[in-house]
Parts: C-alpha cells; structure tokens; sequence
C-alpha cells in the first residue's frame, strides 16, 4: 500500500469494496490473532451453509440417474425428496406462508443446489449413443492424453 495515497484508492486497485475495507480495518486484531483454519486468517465458517442435510444421498441420486439412461430434472429431484426425506419437507414447508410459495422456493432450491453441484438440467433429448458407451470412449481419450502427454521421469 506503500505507492497509493489512501484507502479508497487501495480499495480501487485491490477491487475490494470499501465497506469491506473497514470493516476489515474494524476487526484487524480479531482478525489477525485467528487461529481458525490454519494459515487462513478468517473468523467464522466462510461459504454456503447448505440448507439440505442430505446433501450426499440427493448427489448419488442425481449422479446415477444418467448411468441409468434417465434424464436429471427438477421434477424427478422434487418427487425423490417427497418419496425419502418427507419429514424434512413438511417442516421446510411449514415455514412458508403458503403452499404455492413454499413449491416454487423449493423448486428454486433444488435448481440453485443442481448448479453448485454442476448439473445442467437441460431439455430432453434422445441419445444416440448408451451412456456406458460414452463413458467408455472417454475413458478411452482421457488413457490416450495421459500416455501422449505423461510427464518424463528423470
């Protein structure tokens, strides 16, 4: 920070807001006496607190659905919650001041939780090709990239 002549202007450089800046300036000693999460010097759990607790069971299901030759859609994700975790779906809907609202923020959820897990739910289509077919023809230009390009052991 030595060559810049105050804080806004760091901030400009740095693409950090403002508000941010101060409030790190606010908290330095906090923040700096950390010794939460190692070299890391941050206070509290940083990134996105999942609201699904079953995370993993939902990503299986999601995953072997196209080895199955079955598309990946909202709906289908929709009907798997209802038929194994109905517990937790009454009480997320319960908090919901109607059940119209409470369908279209779940139906929301579920789409927002696809993309972090890096599905594309897309239009149907028919394949031309199994999916076993595909994973083998992948499996068999990835074994061609790694021979031609593997690193030279001296």
């Amino acid at each position: 920070m030595s060559n810049v002549s105050n804080e806004r202007q760091f901030c400009r450089m740095k693409n950090i807001l403002y508000s941010t800046w101060q409030d790190w300036r606010l908290r330095e000693a906090k923040i700096l006496s950390s010794t939460r999460h190692g070299r890391h010097a941050t206070l509290g759990g940083q990134g996105h607190k999942e609201l699904i607790p079953f995370t993993d069971d939902i990503v299986v299901y999601m995953r072997k659905r196209p080895e199955e030759e079955k598309y990946v859609r909202v709906f289908h994700l929709m009907q798997w919650v209802k038929r194994n975790h109905m517990s937790w779906l009454t009480e997320y809907f319960s908090d919901k001041n109607s059940e119209v609202v409470a369908c279209a923020t779940f139906r929301r959820l579920l789409l927002r939780f696809a993309e972090r897990h890096r599905f594309r739910l897309r239009e149907p289509c028919i394949s031309k090709v199994s999916q076993q077919v595909l994973h083998e023809v992948w499996l068999g230009y990835a074994a061609t990239l790694w021979n031609k390009y593997e690193p030279e052991v001296h």
